[in-house]
């Protein structure tokens, strides 16, 4: 079986239906996947940048919006999503806080490790399960 990594603009493409023929041209493709004739992976980087175009200028969603597509996308059982659990618990803190979408997914990978955050920036204070050492 043939294995795909999926570029930002298929995910994009899909969630926003625009354009239409492009949106079609995804749905197809996350559907073979689907149907068991080809394996599509995800990385993080790719969410990111999912999450930075859809609630940028352009399109202007909102994170909770975002975030709650990107999870139910994300969770079909056909995918294979590297580090799910980390981006879940990333997509979760963007949608309640206001904190970037890199800054979450670094506090889910800590509170996902051994590690702590060392960092100059203080929208990791509170965040619930995080050791983090603001300088």
């Amino acid at each position: 079986m043939k294995s795909y990594l999926v570029d930002t603009n298929l995910v994009i493409r899909f969630l926003t239906g625009e354009p239409e023929k492009q949106a079609e041209l995804a749905a197809g493709f996350f559907q073979s996947s689907e149907a068991d004739r080809i394996t599509l992976q995800f990385c993080p980087i790719v969410v990111a940048e999912v999450v930075f175009v859809l609630t940028g200028k352009i399109y202007g969603y909102r994170r909770k919006t975002v975030a709650e597509k990107l999870l139910q996308f994300l969770r079909n059982p056909a995918f294979k999503v590297q580090e799910l659990e980390v981006m879940e618990q990333a997509l979760d803190l963007f949608s309640k806080r206001k904190i970037d979408f890199a800054d979450a997914y670094l506090a889910a990978l800590a509170m996902n490790s051994v590690c702590a955050v060392a960092t100059f920036d203080k929208d990791f204070q509170g965040i619930k399960g995080l050791e983090a050492r603001i300088l």
